[in-house]
């Protein structure tokens, strides 16, 4: 009788690690994992720099606000509202409106990294790093000066590079 009880814990033993390593295994991302980003909708560049710029904006809104609120609140708080004014996306590469639209969606889709990311207190260059990786993955950020996408400007039809004066 007592062979009989120990081979039946054995198996259940048995059975309980293999559950444990099918959970453990669909719990890990994958190579074919779907992405949250709506990167049919968005522009990789635009959903880059609406990223980095959604950090920075909340950096500066955190810090205006941890103090009276504490950290975790004011992280709250201004994921909840980083996106409402279109006006504070007019100082970088594209149109406020995109900015705004490509902030929504980040916030959306990344909350929780978002969050994850302040709560350790990362720079907003280091947020950037672990939180825009997908976002930003194949997008030539040299291309970029200040935050800004440099553009070619013409003059008269011809390149102008900003240097010397021009006639307008």
């Amino acid at each position: 009788f007592f062979a009989r009880v120990g081979a039946m814990r054995s198996c259940h033993r048995a059975t309980l690690a293999v559950l444990c390593l099918v959970l453990a295994a669909a719990a890990l991302p994958s190579a074919h994992a779907k992405s949250r980003l709506p990167l049919k909708k968005f522009d990789r560049d635009v959903l880059c720099e609406a990223c980095g710029a959604t950090l920075a904006e909340l950096d500066g809104i955190i810090t205006k606000t941890e103090k009276k609120l504490g950290r975790g609140s004011a992280i709250v708080d201004a994921l909840e509202s980083v996106c409402d004014n279109v006006y504070t996306f007019t100082r970088y590469a594209f149109p406020p409106p995109k900015m705004q639209k490509g902030c929504q969606a980040i916030v959306e889709a990344l909350e929780d990294e978002i969050d994850a990311a302040f709560a350790a207190r990362l720079s907003p260059e280091e947020a950037k790093l672990q939180v825009c990786a997908e976002a930003c993955e194949g997008v030539d950020e040299n291309a970029k000066a200040s935050g800004t996408v440099v553009e070619e400007m013409y003059v008269d039809g011809k390149p102008y590079d900003g240097k010397g004066e021009a006639e307008l």
